[in-house]
């Protein structure tokens, strides 16, 4: 249910709008949404189990069942270890996920989205509909004719998000260029208007205009292309092993004052990834003991109680990531706490629901 759940959130941010402007098929749209699973199973299994677990052991307790196994000499260590045994096999699981089968599955996303452009560029560009995917472009036509587009509006925005200058041009052909990765826009017969600004206020404006020109959108602009560098969270254990030991083994290549910070970046993204896996431990040992004192029978109550402690995990994680800029506050071990705290309180919870 959680995977469902996090995968359409991602595809309603993601991917939706271009299935819904037809910029995407539906075979394409299916393909990701089963590449997303991969990504979100990290998020959902500590959720998922948490829940579980909460209403197993809840409607045990409020039906008399915990009361009647401890009455028959059954201890609870006894009654939660296959609960544990279960547990450690997810962090198993999700381990793997998020070392490997994750950055694989995100890899494959970014391709595969990137791909759909280099396939057929004109997909990308509806008419009558504003392009806005590209960084510093928006683009509006009203007609397109096989590889050209009719009554073509550019506006090229500055750094301010202002419009710094704008086209207008009657035909334009669009081509994708495989040697630069790149979406190539040739508009004929347009006229250009560029536009100087200073705090805010026009200054000065000039006009343009020409037969031919060209405008070159690298892809690895929109969807992280074949020229950009991978990002940390793409990467498996090898890569991120390997990241760190060449910054460590190649000093030279980055200023001194950043190195420690691109370092602490790859430890931290490591860690991060570990804790996230163990999180389905520490959220299972604090719900045994949750789950039997609650004794809440109902489903929504027990759900309720799980995205609770969810989102307290998630939120104490975000906060340890906010120092991430901080090496000497080490970050990298820091992010192990709501573990440490989920841990040792839940297993202080499970011996004192034991003794009584």
């Amino acid at each position: 249910m959680f995977v469902f759940v996090l995968v359409a959130g991602n595809a309603i941010k993601e991917v939706l709008g271009l299935l819904a402007s037809g910029r995407m098929g539906w075979s394409d749209f299916l393909f990701l949404m089963a590449v997303l699973i991969p990504r979100v199973i990290p998020l959902a299994m500590p959720l998922g189990m948490l829940t579980g677990v909460l209403l197993v052991l809840g409607r045990l307790s409020a039906q008399g069942e915990i009361l009647a196994m401890k009455a028959a000499g059954i201890s609870l260590y006894r009654i939660a270890a296959p609960i544990i045994l279960i547990a450690l096999g997810g962090t198993v699981f999700a381990l793997v996920v998020a070392f490997y089968y994750g950055p694989m599955a995100d890899t494959l996303y970014r391709n595969t989205l990137t791909n759909i452009v280099r396939d057929n560029p004109l997909r990308f560009f509806q008419p009558k509909t504003f392009v806005k995917e590209f960084p510093g472009y928006v683009f509006y036509f009203e007609e397109m004719s096989g590889n050209e587009v009719h009554r073509l509006y550019t506006w090229k925005l500055g750094d301010d998000g202002k419009v710094s200058a704008f086209m207008k041009s009657n035909t334009a052909a669009i081509t994708y260029d495989d040697a630069t990765d790149s979406i190539v826009l040739r508009p004929h017969e347009a006229a250009a208007e560029l536009r100087n600004t200073r705090d805010g206020q026009l200054k000065t404006k000039f006009t343009a205009i020409f037969e031919e020109w060209q405008i070159r959108f690298p892809l690895d602009g929109v969807f992280g292309g074949k020229s950009s560098e991978k990002k940390l969270s793409y990467m498996n254990l090898n890569e991120l092993l390997g990241r760190r030991q060449y910054l460590i083994d190649n000093p030279d290549d980055l200023p001194e004052e950043i190195l420690p910070h691109r370092i602490n970046q790859v430890q931290l993204t490591f860690q991060k990834k570990a804790a996230m896996a163990f999180s389905v431990l520490s959220l299972c040992a604090i719900a045994i003991p949750l789950g039997i004192k609650a004794s809440r029978s109902e489903t929504y109550a027990n759900l309720a109680i799980a995205v609770a402690l969810w989102l307290l995990y998630f939120f104490l994680m975000v906060m340890i990531s906010w120092i991430e800029k901080h090496p000497a506050l080490r970050p990298d071990l820091l992010i192990w706490l709501p573990n440490l705290l989920y841990q040792g309180l839940g297993f202080y919870l499970i011996s004192r629901v034991n003794r009584h």
